[in-house]
């Protein structure tokens, strides 16, 4: 009957002490011990895969490999630990987890995608689909016409063609979130074609298990089944995704989602898996498309995602992902007909990268870009893995099959990740030989793009537009973008404005509204533009960079990670997200970038048109590009009839060795500004000779002492420059460079800004 007895004792839930039972035979103290091995190795596995740029998945999957029957099988401590009786506990703790993850990953996406799908998309997402089975099928029909296959190792070798022919959305955004590709051009056409795949692949799997059904009962049970269906989803989608949407308004805007809520949740989503096991659909997957009804990011999806996405991504897919491994049992692939059906496999594998390389070179994207593609949508994960493991449940494929698959799936998913790591980087779209830059540019049009992190960057950015003088002769267009993680979702976003009907965060009103303001105030000579970027912050200097070249900003202004309150305390923690974010900037962005650093000395009530009193700007000018850039900036504020501009220029007694060119660009510039007629009534000009640091840092202190709004400071130096000598010893944040991390670190009360020129055919770090 081929079937298997498990004998287990009713009375060994918990265990008494090693004294009175061993603790292997209880269900309890074994389930802990096998969580932590399985941690314990996947964990180790990941970390030395990392660089690599291998997934999760495949590490879990990989772990569950190696303590399975394939290697440890047989030791006596495997028999020990995963006993047959145990492994029927994990496993369903495992698919319990398993639901739960699949609704998280549905509600993490907008179907609004849809819509917005192009033509290039859904072209080659068909091909990528049409292109493996059509190939898969062909291979398979020649080789059981051409050779002798035996027809117990051939069961289910169709769904496994059909399998390959899979690419999942939520599988290939998790690629590309470990690549740090999610926001990238690539990214989002890979995203794209994933969802057309995704699709199909659906379709596919309905029809597989309806020919199952009809084959092992009568013909006209996959009707009777899908009519069923059919109620079920309708139910779904019009009465309890009202009610879970309704359930999850009842707060106040800000207000965190109630434990009772929460729960009332949950007990829906079970009960929808229960019901759609009984109506012959897969729980997770019935939880997956729960969760694809729901609206992702604020404030139902990001506060699902916040609550869940912690206990199933990285406490219950490893077990999943383990167990998984541990089914398969690499002594089967000895056998005689493992040859020809890794070779119809491979064919598909093959279908499946010329489906995507082809139409997408005939769509004129660079072989680069085209090569890359196919290998992203060639990856497996999650999503793949759980039909294999469903099919092999049901019998649909064999062990031998199920084997085959899952060792392609690690080997071509390793090789591809590691591939596409290696070839694409986002950043060689804006490395530039002839970077933009105030310095250098020839228009009296400034293009500045701005960054907002959240609402208290609003007033010192208009601030800061404000004393760029934007006048009639000299206008400003003033890109704004406003940052925002990725949350809740996992598609990312770069969007402008105007190509939304809606903002796509409750907050970017008021951003919009300031500015709005603020334009019409200059009647004409300031231009805003306003974008969103919804992106992790791993990946987000991609979209900044990438708007800068697009719209030839000659700089960009970033806030700093910190922010400081009237009595010049810091009001918020700092944000290692964001510093990261500001430190990817800086290292790779196409032009000029600022770091604002606010202390509660800008206001913005358009105080600079109606004040009489003098905005007092003070100008530290050492030498070297970074100097040059920031006095170019501030020559552009000088102009301004309500600025004043204190410009000190700082020496040494004995002479530092400064590059011949360097020299000669600092001395032309302060020539220019010694000839301005305003020099004398705006411009203050002052040398100091300084020996070190320390004299330097004691300059800097007698200018604190006089009422100043703000610093503008070069970031970088000549190391070996005496003026500085000494400071390097106490640098908090690197970023700032020397002298823009000692105003910082200060204790007064003035705001800084910060400038980096990049420099021309410099590669970024």
């Amino acid at each position: 009957m081929n079937r298997v007895v498990v004998c287990q004792y009713t009375n060994t839930i918990n265990s008494h002490g090693f004294w009175n039972h061993n603790l292997l035979q209880c269900a309890t103290s074994i389930l802990l011990l096998q969580t932590v091995v399985i941690f314990f190795c996947t964990r180790t596995i990941y970390i030395l895969l990392q660089p690599f740029h291998q997934t999760t998945v495949m590490a879990q999957l990989i772990g569950g490999i190696i303590i399975g029957p394939s290697f440890l099988g047989h030791t006596t401590f495997y028999e020990q630990l995963f006993p047959l009786r145990s492994r029927y506990i994990l496993k369903t703790w495992a698919e319990f987890g398993l639901v739960l993850h699949m609704f998280v990953l549905g509600v993490q996406i907008d179907m609004r995608l849809v819509k917005q799908l192009r033509r290039r998309a859904v072209i080659i997402g068909l091909s990528g689909y049409m292109f493996p089975l059509i190939f898969g099928m062909a291979a398979l029909y020649i080789v059981q016409q051409n050779t002798h296959l035996d027809l117990d190792s051939a069961i289910g070798l169709p769904a496994s063609v059909a399998g390959n022919a899979m690419s999942s959305l939520i599988v290939i955004t998790s690629v590309l979130k470990e690549l740090k590709l999610v926001n990238s051009e690539l990214g989002r056409l890979a995203s794209s074609v994933a969802m057309v795949c995704d699709m199909f692949s659906f379709t596919t799997n309905m029809v597989v298990l309806g020919f199952n059904e009809a084959k092992t009962d009568s013909a006209m049970k996959p009707l009777y089944v899908f009519s069923v269906v059919i109620v079920y989803f309708v139910i779904m989608f019009c009465l309890l995704r009202p009610l879970t949407i309704w359930i999850g308004s009842q707060n106040a805007d800000g207000e965190s989602m109630k434990p009772s809520q929460f729960i009332c949740i949950i007990c829906i989503v079970m009960g929808l898996s229960f019901v759609g096991n009984c109506v012959s659909q897969d729980a997770a997957m019935c939880a997956f498309f729960f969760g694809l009804s729901l609206p992702d990011g604020p404030p139902l999806g990001s506060q699902l995602v916040q609550k869940l996405d912690f206990l199933t991504s990285t406490f219950v897919i490893p077990i999943y992902c383990s167990i998984s491994g541990i089914k398969m049992e690499l002594y089967l692939l000895k056998e005689s007909s493992t040859q020809k059906m890794a070779i119809i496999n491979l064919i598909a594998y093959f279908g499946k990268f010329a489906g995507v390389i082809l139409p997408s070179l005939c769509f004129r994207l660079s072989f680069l870009k085209a090569l890359c593609l196919a290998l992203i949508i060639c990856c497996r994960g999650i999503a793949e893995l759980g039909v294999y493991c469903r099919w092999i449940d049901n019998k649909l494929i064999s062990a031998q099959i199920y084997a085959i698959l899952i060792v392609n799936m690690v080997i071509v998913t390793g090789i591809c990740s590691i591939i596409v790591g290696y070839l694409y980087d986002p950043s060689r779209r804006y490395r530039l030989d002839a970077r933009r830059a105030i310095f250098k540019s020839k228009q009296n049009n400034l293009r500045i793009l701005v960054c907002i992190n959240e609402d208290e960057n609003v007033n010192p950015i208009i601030s800061l537009l404000e004393i760029s003088n934007p006048t009639r002769y000299s206008p400003i267009t003033a890109y704004v973008v406003q940052l925002i993680e990725l949350k809740g979702s996992v598609t990312a976003f770069l969007k402008p404005y105007h190509q939304e009907k809606h903002p796509l965060v409750a907050s970017s009103m008021h951003i919009i509204n300031a500015l709005n303001k603020f334009q019409l105030w200059y009647h004409g000579n300031v231009v805003v533009q306003h974008f969103t970027t919804i992106t992790p912050y791993a990946s987000m200097h991609d979209d900044i960079c990438t708007l800068a070249l697009d719209k030839r900003a000659a700089i960009i202004i970033l806030p700093f990670h910190k922010q400081w309150g009237s009595n010049n305390i810091v009001d918020t923690s700092s944000n290692p997200s964001i510093r990261a974010l500001n430190k990817n900037v800086i290292d790779k962005a196409p032009c000029s970038v600022g770091i604002l650093v606010y202390r509660g000395q800008m206001t913005s009530n358009h105080s600079m048109l109606t004040s009489k009193s003098l905005y007092n700007i003070v100008m530290l000018f050492i030498g070297g590009a970074d100097d040059r850039e920031a006095l170019a900036y501030s020559k552009r504020m000088v102009e301004h009839p309500h600025i004043s501009l204190t410009l000190v220029c700082f020496k040494t007694y004995y002479s530092d060795h400064k590059e011949v060119d360097d020299d000669d660009l600092d001395n032309q510039m302060i020539s220019e500004i010694l000839e301005d007629s305003m020099v004398g009534k705006k411009i203050i000009y002052k040398e100091e000779f300084v020996k070190d640091g320390m004299e330097t840092t004691q300059v800097i202190q007698t200018l604190i002492e006089h009422t100043i709004d703000l610093f503008i400071v070069g970031k970088n130096h000549d190391s070996n420059s005496q003026v500085i000598l000494g400071l390097t010893e106490w640098l908090e944040y690197p970023e700032l460079g020397i002298i823009g991390d000692t105003l910082v670190t200060s204790n007064d009360k003035f705001s800084v800004l910060v400038i980096q020129q990049q420099q021309e055919g410099v590669e970024p770090s």
